[in-house]
């Protein structure tokens, strides 16, 4: 049998391209070459899409991008898409794959906006889908979800840039008495600690909520954790996930920003978490629980804050596409668990295609009924 085409797509026209480009490499050196083939696509800055040829990167060297080339996703509803390769405005390579592993971090990579794209294109891609990727992605609803569903998440108030300059100083007024200090303040869709600050005083917010408007149109204000503990569990599977043991980050810095996840060495993290077996269990079960409540599938990581005194847990937030850099929790969790780097990317494929095979049955024509 032939080898199986997966299109790795990588970069992205978001702030968290540099750590798309980490976590790619990383995929691309591990996946199996015995069992796949792999066409790079690259997307820079600015949007464009084309052609990577990354032998060369995994050996050491600069990442190669044919500047000339131009890729393109080719829709079809009822037959698998393909992407066309087009120089100077004529298509010179018409490319089948057979799965789609977007490894796009944030903005247009892990919101649902490129899984809506392989939806119309009818080809398998790893991670969650339209629905779970946006909800996921949206810290205010993703709360809104988990809290309905009584999944414990801290207290928090969510509001978009309008509400913000129209009614500041209400807005203000309830974080002092609602959320309290010390806090923090998000965009309300990004990830990897991009737009997040910690405050200590009222004086502090509005600084905070400007800057954090930079990156998003929504703001969430969240109460930090007494004596807190920060403990992340990764998830693999479709509807009936499976959890790893947690693992625990123990940044120097006073909380864990972008420069402590990617920077750092100094941050210390704990392969499997020091915890007894009921803690173990009860992060195990919220994960799963939080995971199927936010319709995720495929795979997914699970922060949590707990308060190291009270035991009290927190659902912090999920990460549809997690890092898969070379220090990244994601792939490290499951090493401990017992699957291996290589294992989890190829059994990643293959939930792709069962949620593939599972949604061709269902019917998508009532003209008959």
């Amino acid at each position: 049998m032939s080898n199986k085409t997966v299109a790795v797509i990588f970069g992205g026209a978001c702030v968290e391209h540099e750590i798309s480009l980490i976590s790619s490499k990383s995929i691309i050196s591990n996946l199996d070459r015995s069992k796949f083939d792999i066409f790079a696509i690259f997307i820079s800055k600015q949007g464009n899409w084309h052609k990577a040829e990354v032998d060369q990167w995994l050996d050491g060297g600069e990442l190669v991008i044919d500047q000339s080339s131009e890729i393109t996703p080719s829709l079809r509803i009822n037959a698998p898409g393909h992407f066309l390769e087009i120089k100077n405005s004529s298509v010179v390579n018409k490319v089948n794959v057979d799965i789609i592993f977007p490894v796009l971090h944030g903005t247009y990579g892990e919101d649902g906006s490129v899984q809506g794209l392989f939806e119309l294109m009818n080809i398998p891609y790893i991670g969650a889908g339209v629905l779970g990727s946006s909800v996921g992605m949206d810290k205010i609803v993703m709360k809104d979800v988990l809290k309905n569903a009584g999944i414990s998440v801290v207290d928090y108030l969510g509001f978009n840039s309008s509400e913000w300059n129209e009614n500041k100083e209400e807005i203000l007024k309830s974080i002092t008495e609602t959320i309290s200090f010390p806090a923090f303040v998000k965009s309300a869709d990004l990830g990897s600690s991009v737009g997040v600050y910690k405050i200590f005083s009222e004086s502090e917010v509005e600084k905070a909520v400007d800057s954090s408007f930079k990156f998003s149109n929504r703001v969430i204000v969240e109460k930090a954790v007494d004596n807190i503990r920060e403990l992340e569990v990764s998830l693999l599977g479709n509807e009936s996930p499976i959890a790893s043991l947690p693992g625990e980050i123990i940044p120097k810095k006073d909380f864990y920003d972008y420069e402590a996840k990617y920077h750092d060495d100094s941050t210390e993290l704990v392969i499997p978490a020091k915890l007894n077996e009921n803690l173990i269990e009860k992060l195990k079960d919220i994960s799963i629980k939080t995971y199927t409540s936010l319709c995720c599938s495929g795979m997914g990581r699970i922060d949590f804050l707990m308060d190291s005194k009270t035991e009290e847990i927190y659902v912090s937030e999920i990460n549809t596409i997690p890092g898969f850099t070379s220090i990244s929790m994601y792939p490290k969790l499951w090493e401990i668990s017992g699957i291996s780097y290589k294992d989890l990317l190829t059994r990643l494929i293959e939930l792709a295609e069962e949620r593939f095979e599972s949604k061709k049955k269902i019917e998508t024509d009532f003209s008959e009924k």
